[in-house]
């Protein structure tokens, strides 16, 4: 039996039989891969597969961002325990902190009010500029209208007698002129500082403090000019007159020839600085000639010091009535002393009224760079002021504020924009009244003569 069996599964047999079947097996796996049902099926699996591949990797990644999110917590849970303890931020810091925010606050509010008193000072100036110009175009006919008003205003301050025809007088004479508000208010005219130059010598003569001479001239101008104009003014005639007083004109050669020291303040008083104008020039050209024949640079350093300062007294008179001439002035000022900060001032001022706008904010710049604050107290208030009104026209308002404020500060100190009270002006007007009929004698007085070499006051 064992052996029929053995013989049954002989070698050739078993292999042909294998090969049968796997034969039969290729087919049916060929037609099962064939069939349009197992493409699908297998597509299906393969899609099953993707979309478990997708699902592990968002979980991988979501199990990335808690376990992230959780040391950023253990981190700030750590930060905090050393805010506790006081290790990294600790009270001083906290009331640093405090601090700055109040400053920048107190800065904010500070920025807001300086802003609003610039822009009142720079409206007041714009005023007065109009008001100025409105003045110097007017035609013919409105000062003839004015001049009828003005007829009109003195009929309209004496009684009238209603029974002698004085309200048809009024009617014909108002007939042609437009009687409005202006008439019945009172206004403080302005006066331009050529007409103050008077004024000054006049209070100079019976020893008025300069600054209270500078508030009353500030009062009289209607704040036209700056203060820095006002105050040079009044420095240049008090040395002018001291020069004078000193005789330093009579040691020139040239003497003989120039004015006569009553008569160039004679035309001072008038608004004529001419004479002293000439004066001056020769001053300053014996002294230019006197440097040349110097051996040492220190002696001529000196000299040109002392001529650089009639420049400037020079400046300021011609800056009444000519700006580009007191501009050159002050240019050959800081030519032969260019640490001369007062000229540094006024010619930066000079640039300014001639509209030279960048060479007027280069000259401020420069005064604050190198000026003193202590020394040059005012001529750093001046450079602040101006800058002041450049930068807010640029948009940069905080900055200037601060130079407004401290501008503002200075000249408060001084009390050279107080107003003047009601007795003060009282006595100004009876000065004023009186300095014409006075002249010769305040300007004897003044330069301490009781004579001198003769008036010509034609």
């Amino acid at each position: 039996m064992f052996d029929k069996l053995l013989n049954s599964l002989s070698s050739s047999e078993l292999a042909t039989s294998i090969s049968n079947q796997l034969d039969a097996l290729t087919n049916v796996i060929d037609g099962y891969l064939a069939g349009v049902d197992n493409l699908r099926m297998v597509s299906l699996i393969l899609m099953i597969l993707a979309l478990l591949l997708f699902l592990f990797l968002i979980i991988i990644i979501y199990i990335k961002t808690i376990v992230a999110f959780l040391r950023s917590d253990n981190q700030t849970s750590s930060l905090s325990l050393d805010d506790d303890d006081g290790e990294i931020f600790d009270d001083n810091d906290q009331l640093r902190l405090n601090k700055i925010i109040e400053d920048q606050d107190r800065e904010r509010e500070l920025e807001k009010e300086l802003q609003k008193e610039l822009e009142m000072a720079t409206a007041e100036r714009t005023t007065a500029e109009k008001r100025k110009k409105q003045e110097n175009d007017k035609p013919q006919k409105i000062l003839d209208d004015e001049k009828n008003k003005k007829i009109l205003e003195k009929k309209l301050s004496v009684p009238l007698d209603w029974k002698k025809g004085k309200l048809k007088e009024l009617d014909a004479l108002a007939q042609n002129v437009e009687i409005g508000p202006d008439i019945l208010s009172y206004h403080q005219s302005n006066r331009q500082l050529n007409e103050l130059v008077g004024l000054i010598i006049d209070m100079l003569g019976r020893g008025v403090d300069d600054l209270k001479i500078a508030q009353t001239i500030m009062f009289r101008n209607q704040y036209m000019s700056s203060e820095e104009d006002v105050l040079q003014l009044i420095d240049a005639v008090k040395n002018f007159v001291g020069l004078c007083k000193n005789q330093e004109f009579s040691k020139l050669e040239n003497y003989a020839a120039l004015p006569h020291e009553e008569d160039a303040l004679y035309h001072l008083v008038q608004g004529d600085p001419s004479l002293a104008l000439t004066m001056l020039e020769a001053l300053m050209d014996a002294g230019i000639d006197r440097a040349a024949s110097l051996a040492t640079e220190a002696k001529k350093g000196v000299l040109y010091q002392e001529i650089s300062r009639h420049a400037a007294i020079f400046g300021n008179l011609a800056a009444v009535n000519d700006v580009m001439l007191a501009t050159g002035a002050f240019e050959l000022a800081i030519e032969l002393a260019p640490n001369n900060i007062s000229a540094w001032s006024r010619l930066a001022d000079m640039y300014s009224k001639a509209q030279s706008t960048s060479k007027a904010i280069w000259a401020y710049q420069n005064i604050l760079k190198s000026a003193d604050g202590e020394i040059n107290a005012r001529e750093v208030a001046n450079a602040s002021k101006n800058l002041s009104q450049h930068l807010y026209a640029q948009g940069n308002s905080l900055q200037a504020a601060k130079l407004y404020n401290s501008s503002k500060q200075y000249y408060d100190s001084l009390g050279i924009n107080r107003r003047l009270d009601k007795q003060e002006i009282e006595i100004i007007e009876i000065i004023e009244a009186h300095h014409q009929d006075e002249i010769q004698s305040t300007i004897l007085r003044i330069l301490g003569k009781d004579g001198g070499r003769g008036f010509n006051f034609a």
